[in-house]
This record gives C-alpha cells, structure tokens and sequence, in this order.
C-alpha cells in the first residue's frame, strides 16, 4: 500500500510539472503572438468549425466579439474574391502532399473598406485520411506596409529603368535604347520578312554654331532638333534617339527606302521651318540637317554603317539633303 502511494504521490507530481511546463509553454506562446501581431486560425476543414484569436479579428478592423459567430465563411466572406482560386489552389497542393506548408499572400476587406494583404500560412496537423483533411491550424500576419513598400520599390525601379534609356539633355530615347530597339526591330522584320529603315540625322555645321553661338545655344538647338523630329514621325512605331553630340537615329519599322524618302523630306522641310538662326549655313543662314538612309534586315552593325556612309555621301553633296544607301 505505502508503495502505491507514492507511486500515485509520483505521477501526481509528474503531471503537475508538465501542467506547469504547459502553462509556461503557453505564457510564451502569447507572448510571441502579442509580440509579432500574429493571428491564429484553427480550422476543422470537414465540419468548417473554426477558431480565431483576437489578433485575426483586429488584423481587418473588428474585436472578435463584432466577428462572432465565427467559421470558415467568416474567412470567405472577407477574403477578395479574386485571391481564392490561388488560395484553393495552394490548399490543395498542401493536402495532396505536393507542399508541407500551405503559404498564400492575399487581400482582406478591412471594416474601413479598404484591402489590406495578409500573409496566410497553415498546416495540417490532423487527417481523417490520407489526402483527406480534418484540422489545419495557421496564422495571419498584415503584410500591407511591406506590401506598399514593395510597390513604392517596383515603381522607383520602373522609372529608374526609363531613365537610364533617356538621354537628360534632348530628353528622348539615349544609345542605349537604341541599341536595344535596333536588335528587336531587326528581329521583326526579319520574321515577318519586311524592310527596316533607319536614318541617321546630323546637324549641319554644328561645331560652327556652338563656336559661334556658344554651347547653351548649342544644346537648346539640340533639344529643339529632338521634339521637331519626333514630333514630324506619324506612326506610334516610329522611334528616334539621340545617338550622340549632334546625331540622332530614327528607326521605321516595315519601311521601304522609297517611303523612307517621303519621310526625309518631311524631316528637312520641318527643320527648316524652324528658321534657326546659323551664319555658317550656306542655306539663307538657316540651321540645316543631313540625313543618311539604310533599308535592310540584316546586322545592326550593318545596316549601321550603310546609313553612316550614306550620311557622309549626304554631306559631301553639299547638305541639308537625304542620301539612301545602295545595296
């Protein structure tokens, strides 16, 4: 007898200590969720009876009392009916054993009417069956300023991107979007088999007008050449850059060397039109341009050069005139 009691007096006190482990283990665990602002979902997937905490009422706006009764439907019910399919998706990847963990970022009407994104993460941790599910619990965390911040960051990065493709003095596309239209334009008509055309553009006499005129003027010149010739280009597809110092590029997708040509001349009657004062110019001393045309689809190092020499034939037959280049 005496042994029996203190076998019992044994067990007492073992479980005693593990209520009081318990009981700590539980402290903390509170601690943590006030901590981190976590809210806790425990989900009876069969029967739809769930459990949340305060923290996941709080999350959307509302104390778990304004929420109550709560289950499943409470989820679905402020859940953005877009995000679901992804979330059933996920869910089922989860249950088939595809994923340990079901984690999903999605949107959450909060009582104020606006979306919030919540982190979604859960697990299975009862089945009634293989595949088949019987309690999941998980937890909700507000990722909505990590989620502003990440949009803030995207949209910084898109318009530093578009920078660095603009040239900063004549503000239309740089070389380097340039380079990179070049190659994807050549692509195109190659596979569609069509003629792309490019002119290259320099300002005539432009090392006199700055001596004369003084580099502020120069580089106002330069802005003024640059919106004249997009601004002369019809089509959305048309694209112009500044290739560098007083040099500029035009690329016409799908365009033959004769059509070419009716551009061009519109490119040199809008020019002078502009009536730019130049006592170096030859043409009633006004501000003239040369322009050098190639029509291809082969290289860009080719199609280059053929309207770089066409250029230089352009000026030695006297300027403020096109020359297309022989292929």
């Amino acid at each position: 007898m005496p042994d029996t009691i203190a076998s019992l007096k044994a067990e007492v006190k073992a479980l005693q200590q593990e209520i009081t482990e318990l009981k700590s283990h539980e402290a903390q665990l509170e601690l943590i969720m006030a901590a981190t602002g976590v809210g806790i979902w425990d989900w009876y997937v069969q029967t739809n009876e769930t459990i949340f905490n305060e923290r996941w009422a709080n999350i959307i706006g509302y104390t778990l009392e304004e929420l109550s009764p709560v289950s499943i439907d409470t989820w679905l019910k402020y859940a953005h009916p877009e995000d679901l399919k992804e979330s059933e998706r996920l869910l089922n990847d989860h249950w088939s054993g595809k994923t340990d963990y079901y984690i999903c970022e999605s949107r959450m009407k909060h009582k104020s009417g606006q979306w919030i994104w919540v982190y979604d993460t859960g697990r299975v941790i009862e089945w009634e069956s293989k595949g088949v599910p019987k309690r999941m619990i998980g937890t909700h965390l507000d990722i909505t300023e990590l989620k502003n911040t990440q949009d803030l960051l995207k949209n910084a990065n898109k318009e530093l991107e578009t920078l660095v493709r603009i040239d900063p003095l004549s503000r239309i596309a740089n070389r380097r979007a340039y380079d990179e239209r070049l190659i994807s334009e050549l692509s195109v008509a190659r596979r569609e088999d069509k003629t792309l055309s490019l002119l290259m553009i320099d300002i005539d006499h432009f090392k006199q007008y700055n001596d004369l005129y003084g580099h502020e003027q120069g580089d106002l010149v330069i802005q003024t050449i640059a919106k004249c010739i997009q601004s002369t280009l019809s089509r959305k597809t048309d694209f112009v850059a500044r290739y560098g110092g007083e040099e500029f590029v035009v690329l016409l997708p799908f365009t033959t060397p004769h059509e070419a040509k009716t551009v061009c001349t519109k490119l040199l009657q809008a020019i002078i039109k502009l009536k730019i004062k130049h006592d170096y110019s030859q043409f009633n001393k006004t501000l003239t341009i040369s322009i050098g045309v190639s029509s291809t689809q082969t290289s860009p190092e080719n199609i280059l050069t053929k309207a770089d020499k066409a250029l230089y034939a352009a000026k030695q037959n006297g300027r403020n005139q096109y020359h297309i280049a022989a292929y």
